[in-house]
């Protein structure tokens, strides 16, 4: 039989990189025993790189459920190391913070990503890289302009 879909196809060399990544991650959070689970480390990673952020957009960016994203920061917060606030742009939503005390273990999170990132990268010569990079970027941001065009249009036909 004739192979239909094509292995190779753009999205499932993102999808098994991102794949990878992940799993190659997690076993750098778990082999530093820093404490924290996979998915406790990725929320204070995420928190990290967008700043405060409402509990429900966090829960989307690491795609979760609102449940579990929660439990996750009921643990974080327990911790001390994130905290929640009511958002000044609506009383219902909940922003999350990062508290001082997550700071060396943002430290330690981004040796394990430099780790992850120097293998995926491998022999890769820096242009090639950065041009990966950059068209990762474009890629990233179609992606964004289309599913806010398509929030907008959603939105304008209810």
């Amino acid at each position: 039989m004739q192979q239909l879909i094509d292995s190779d196809a753009s999205s499932f060399l993102l999808l098994d990189i991102a794949r990878l990544l992940r799993a190659e991650f997690e076993r750098g959070v778990a082999d530093a025993a820093l404490g924290i689970t996979a998915g406790e480390a990725r929320t204070l990673a995420n928190v990290a790189r967008h700043g405060p952020l409402r509990q429900n957009d966090l829960a989307d960016l690491i795609g979760l459920g609102a449940m579990s994203m929660t439990a996750v920061l009921d643990g974080l917060e327990n911790e001390g190391l994130v905290c929640r606030g009511v958002d000044p742009k609506d009383r219902r939503a909940k922003l999350v913070h990062l508290t001082d005390a997550a700071a060396p273990l943002l430290v330690e999170l981004e040796r394990i990503g430099d780790v992850v990132r120097a293998v995926t990268r491998g022999g890769i010569p820096e242009d090639d890289w950065e041009a990966f990079c950059s068209m990762l970027k474009i890629a990233r941001d179609n992606h964004l302009v289309a599913h806010r065009s398509q929030r907008a249009s959603g939105a304008n036909s209810a």
